[in-house]
């Protein structure tokens, strides 16, 4: 039985040829997605496990009908796909992916999963598929796709500027109207708590209103790097835990809301 630890607010687990991830949610022993979970959130904490430990995958086989390539390309740097690489991403059936040399993987899933509560679950689906409903106009700030795809690699990758200071996230012109440098300065993905905030259902901004009075409304972040910059994130919609100034977290990458019907990612802050 392999042992399952804790990455990025998921469970791993690995050995020589085979790495699995799975959500820490279940409903009746199944494993279920997070509120702002999906294969494409799991596929790329997995391959940032695997970049971590300094393997190289040389070519990997994607299933491209559950994972949104494009991100996972941006989020990991992953350049190498192929219909039979040496290395294949497999969507379960469950909220559980593997990454294997192997073409017959097992299901696998730790036995110290959380229990969601089941009506909730229906809910949050629910707002999803609403929200990314091509019919549903957001009402909050309009960002085009164009827009979105041309700042994804700097969002996802925390990628800064320097102007006589780090500035993130990047900007055009610098507090005195001259052009800033591309980002090249990638920031650590821990972070430290300098204030955060709570907005209510009715306060949440209109691109989550579907979603805010499901979760009790949304909770924000103020954090510092140790770069010397600061940024306002999300808190992971699954961690229910009050921030604490001082407190560290870790960047990851979540579905943050849906436009055009289109699921848009980003980065939160999960709690340590």
């Amino acid at each position: 039985m392999l042992e399952f630890s804790n990455w990025q607010g998921y469970k791993v687990s690995f050995d020589s040829e085979t790495f699995h991830i799975c959500s820490p949610w279940q409903i009746k022993n199944s494993p279920v997605f997070g509120p702002d979970s999906d294969y494409t959130t799991l596929a790329i904490s997995l391959l940032n496990l695997i970049n971590s430990k300094n393997i190289e995958l040389d070519s990997i086989c994607i299933d491209e009908s559950k994972v949104d390539v494009e991100v996972l390309k941006v989020a990991t740097g992953i350049k190498e796909l192929s219909k039979e690489g040496h290395w294949n991403l497999v969507c379960h059936d469950t909220a559980s992916l593997s990454i294997s040399k192997s073409n017959s993987i097992d299901v696998i899933w730790p036995t110290d999963l959380m229990d969601f509560d089941s009506e909730k679950y229906e809910q949050i689906n629910a707002a999803w598929e609403r929200e990314t409903s091509i019919e549903n106009v957001s009402q909050g700030a309009y960002i085009s796709s164009q827009q979105y795809t041309e700042s994804l690699n700097s969002r996802l990758n925390l990628l800064a500027q320097f102007d006589d200071k780090t500035i993130w996230p990047p900007r055009q012109l610098n507090d005195e109207g001259s052009v800033i440098d591309n980002p090249k300065i990638r920031l650590s993905s821990t972070c430290q708590i300098e204030s955060w905030t709570k907005l209510s259902a009715a306060g949440a901004p209109s691109e989550f209103s579907i979603r805010a009075p499901i979760l009790d409304g949304i909770s924000t972040v103020y954090v510092s790097f140790e770069e010397g910059t600061y940024g306002v994130f999300l808190l992971t919609d699954d961690q229910y835990i009050q921030p604490v100034i001082g407190m560290t977290g870790e960047i990851v990458v979540r579905r943050i809301y849906s436009q055009e019907g289109q699921i848009r990612y980003g980065t939160k802050v999960q709690l340590n």
